[in-house]
């Protein structure tokens, strides 16, 4: 397991391999608990806490809202298949891209809540739980071999969902494109996969490393460059991208007029030599062709903003290189195992006090902890970033002592809920951000592990001593 995360997530570092090793051990221990128990009893309650999830996935198959959760994550997909977005393949990908997995977030929460929420209460209302106090098994064991199939359930759903969303990505050339990005070539699928599909690890210039400043002011008619070093082995068989964002003194424009764009290695004939109308304050990225970036040397991005005119604006700018990481199907997986994650949170929480508390309630509670987990990770992102740009502008510590003990209260209780936005949530590798499995495992062992079943404990003790079937 360890070798296949590894494999997956290049240039990692060593420290960043410990969620992974604990939650591995953590399987392990689990296992052998199940294995050594007294007479066999791990593996009988193993077996029936099995046939228990069986019952369960057996009953969700029966319910409509999954068949009709199912039908609109499908007409979504197709709505967006044939909507022409910006006009180009790469936009009709993304928009795709988009629809599909984040209504296969809210559908499959809105899902697992609805299932667990009507298993439980219901079977208690209409007795049926009665059946299972003469049985064998602890009560803890019936709401997680419940919370295993309405969890099935789910997989099975995200499952399907994703390979029609591939089906629908790989056909996104097959219709023509309404105009033409002038960046990036993405006209076939050749291009669509390389060159805006394929996620990539960005790297600063030589000269920005361990800089706290990236953009870089540049005077109309003057040039600035940025060097990086190139190996042979950086490409891993893919084009290389340039990174460029770039804003300038003419704020209200949404384009930068005849800038001129320079990239070659130093010494030698340029590779790109062109001036363009380009973005202005959004990220767009140039690609090199793999066969000339096979080599040693110092790769000059060199940057000229258009000195034509009485108000030649200047421009701020920023230059990152970009290495293949991962493709469509690994970011594909990627999102899989995230609303997978979420769909477990909710599954073993949900069916743990659905046993206590009403179905109005149970439902409540899913959507409550569904909008916190989504919501969780801005607030603390707008909270950190409150606290930097206090310390940017050198603020006295008695002016943000006050803010400081009442952000630090929040981000502590902001943690305390399940976050679904964890490495930056399903569609983060359609922005372009890099996700790797490290990141995934810490968030399986955190979020869970501990976070999730650290919720359901309470219901589950609540749950023991309940009179239900006695």
């Amino acid at each position: 397991m360890l070798t296949f995360l590894a494999a997956m997530t290049p240039g990692t570092q060593p420290e960043e391999t410990w969620p992974a090793i604990t939650l591995v051990w953590v399987c392990i221990g689990t296992l052998l608990a199940i294995l050594v128990w007294p007479r066999g009893r791990g593996r009988r309650l193993a077996r029936q806490i099995f046939a228990v999830a069986v019952l369960a996935f057996r009953e969700g198959l029966r319910l409509k809202v999954l068949w009709t959760v199912a039908l609109m994550a499908l007409l979504l997909g197709g709505l967006a298949f044939f909507t022409d977005a910006d006009g180009t393949h790469a936009g009709r990908a993304f928009v795709i891209l988009n629809y599909c997995l984040s209504s296969g977030e809210v559908l499959g929460a809105m899902l697992v809540v609805l299932l667990s929420a009507l298993s439980v209460a219901r079977e208690i209302e209409s007795r049926v739980m009665h059946t299972f106090g003469t049985k064998p098994i602890p009560r803890w064991g019936i709401l997680l071999g419940k919370a295993l199939g309405f969890w099935s359930i789910e997989i099975l759903f995200i499952l399907g969902l994703a390979g029609f969303t591939a089906l629908l990505v790989r056909a996104v050339p097959m219709r023509p494109e309404a105009r033409s990005s002038g960046m990036t070539r993405t006209g076939t699928w050749k291009d669509l996969r390389r060159n805006a599909l394929t996620t990539r690890q960005f790297n600063v210039s030589d000269a920005e490393a361990g800089a706290t400043a990236r953009m870089k002011l540049i005077k109309a008619g003057s040039s600035q460059t940025w060097f990086f070093t190139t190996t042979p082995e950086m490409s891993k068989g893919e084009d290389v991208s340039v990174r460029l964002l770039l804003s300038s003194t003419v704020t209200f424009a949404s384009h930068i007029e005849n800038l001129g764009i320079k990239i070659g290695f130093e010494n030698e004939p340029l590779l790109i030599d062109v001036v363009k109308k380009v973005p202005q304050d959004r990220p767009f990225e140039l690609y090199i062709p793999v066969e000339q970036m096979n080599r040693n040397g110092r790769l000059a991005v060199t940057l000229i903003p258009s000195a034509k005119g009485k108000t030649a604006p200047s421009v701020a700018g920023s230059v990152k290189m970009g290495i293949a990481a991962d493709g469509l199907y690994a970011n594909l997986l990627k999102s899989v195992l995230l609303i997978a994650l979420q769909g477990w949170i909710l599954a073993i929480i949900t069916t743990s006090w659905s046993g206590i508390l009403s179905f109005p309630v149970t439902v409540a509670l899913g959507l409550i902890l569904v909008l916190g987990g989504e919501m969780s990770r801005q607030v603390l992102d707008i909270l950190q970033a409150g606290t930097q740009r206090a310390t940017t502008i050198s603020m006295d510590s008695a002016d943000v002592s006050v803010p400081k003990q009442v952000a630090d209260q929040l981000r502590f209780m902001l943690q305390l809920l399940p976050d679904f936005r964890v490495a930056g949530g399903p569609t983060a590798f359609v922005e372009g951000e890099f996700v790797s499995m490290w990141v995934l495992a810490k968030a399986v062992l955190m979020m869970g592990l501990v976070r999730g079943i650290g919720w359901a404990i309470p219901g589950i003790v609540l749950f023991q001593h309940r009179e239900v079937g006695r």
